[in-house]
C-alpha cells in the first residue's frame, strides 16, 4: 500500500499551552485533517521545529495529537529541546526528525495537531508537522 501525507504547521506563543497547528504555508484554511480512507495506523511522523531565542533559558517542545481518528486515544511526542545563553532574538532551528510509529487510525476521521513550548516561556516556538499514513 502506498504511504499517504498529512502536514500542518504554526506556533507556539505561550508555554504550556496546547496550540493548534491548522494552516500549510499560504493555504490558511486547509480544512479537517482527516485521516485517508484506506488507511490502517499512523506509520510515522515527521517534525521540524524552530524557537526564536527571545530569552536566555532553556527550552522544550512536543506534538500532541488528538481527535477521533485515533481509537486509542491522544499521542504525544518531545521532538525539541535545547538552550539559550543570551536573548540574541535569532533562531534556534532543529533538524528535522522522523519518528517511526505503529498506531491505529480510523479512517475518514479528523486528527487535530497541537504544538507545545514547555517549561519555559522562550517567545515563539514554530512546528511543521507530517503524519504518514499507511
Amino acid at each position: 500500500m502506498s504511504k499517504q501525507y498529512r502536514t500542518r504547521e504554526g506556533e507556539a506563543s505561550a508555554v504550556d499551552t496546547k496550540s493548534q497547528l491548522s494552516t500549510v504555508g499560504s493555504e490558511t484554511a486547509p480544512g479537517p485533517l482527516l485521516v485517508p480512507a484506506s488507511a490502517t495506523k499512523l506509520a510515522s511522523i515527521i517534525i521540524s521545529a524552530c524557537q526564536n531565542m527571545a530569552a536566555a533559558t532553556s527550552y522544550s517542545g512536543l506534538i500532541r495529537l488528538e481527535g477521533s481518528g485515533l481509537p486509542g486515544g491522544p499521542e504525544t511526542f518531545a521532538c525539541i529541546a535545547g538552550g539559550s545563553a543570551v536573548a540574541t532574538g535569532g533562531n534556534g532551528a532543529i533538524i528535522p526528525i522522523k519518528i517511526d510509529v505503529d498506531v491505529p487510525v480510523t479512517p475518514a476521521n479528523e486528527i487535530l495537531i497541537f504544538g507545545e513550548m514547555c517549561g519555559t516561556d522562550v517567545g515563539q516556538v514554530s512546528f511543521a508537522t507530517t503524519l504518514v499514513f499507511e
